[in-house]
């Protein structure tokens, strides 16, 4: 979104070519501002509505835990490759008014923008509640955490979760994330029951491959838990 914001993610994914699909995601995180709660949260769902009558694929979800708490949000645009990304939806006329009255409205403040190029071979179907890991891999390591990665998303997709991996670009930090993503906080309660029962999970405590935060390979650099915002 937003004044001249776009953002190219082709030099950082041309150094994971062999591995990445064509959907990219640009993604903006802000902050609301005290006393601004209600006002951010209406232009929120009014962009919402915007990208849905135009056809864009926008997300934007509340952050539930994690650094900032409940006034963080994360607005991410997805795209399926980086033609259609190039093609800069937010200069449109529709969006022109909309934009000075965002960032008008004194409601939010932009903490940081980056782009991401998904390293899987899906994008999850269900997002009600979508929990991120954030891990930097060491030196000479991307190719060997993005396997440990895959090894991890197949063991965790058989829990319930549907699993994104991403690789972040411009205005990142070279972090991959990895994206748990549950249908609802009971589908989510599910996946925890089904994976706590898992004899090869259990055996590998507290050296799982997703929580192992001592890893020989990345550094467990962040996580939150986001909610989007749903429309009804």
């Amino acid at each position: 979104m937003k004044k001249r914001l776009i953002i190219s993610s082709l030099l950082l994914s041309l150094v994971v070519s062999n591995l990445a699909l064509s959907i990219e995601a640009n993604v903006w995180v802000y902050k609301v501002n005290p006393g601004q709660m209600n006002t951010a949260v209406d232009l929120f769902e009014e962009a919402i509505k915007m990208a849905e009558e135009a056809d864009r694929n926008t997300v934007i979800a509340q952050q539930s835990f994690g650094k900032g708490g409940e006034f963080i949000y994360h607005w991410v645009d997805f795209y399926d490759s980086l033609e259609q990304k190039a093609n800069d939806p937010y200069q449109a006329d529709d969006f022109a008014d909309f934009n000075d009255k965002f960032y008008d409205s004194g409601a939010v403040s932009t903490v940081r923008s980056y782009s991401m190029t998904l390293i899987d071979d899906q994008l999850c179907s269900v997002n009600s509640v979508v929990s991120v890991y954030v891990w930097k891999p060491r030196p000479g390591k991307l190719s060997e955490v993005v396997e440990s990665f895959k090894a991890s998303q197949a063991f965790f997709e058989k829990h319930g979760w549907e699993i994104d991996l991403w690789q972040e670009n411009i205005g990142g930090r070279d972090n991959l994330q990895f994206v748990m993503c549950s249908a609802s906080l009971a589908a989510q309660a599910n996946s925890f029951a089904s994976l706590n029962s898992d004899e090869e999970w259990v055996l590998e405590q507290p050296n799982a491959p997703l929580w192992d935060s001592d890893s020989d390979n990345s550094d467990l650099v962040a996580s939150f838990e986001l909610n989007p915002i749903i429309i009804d």
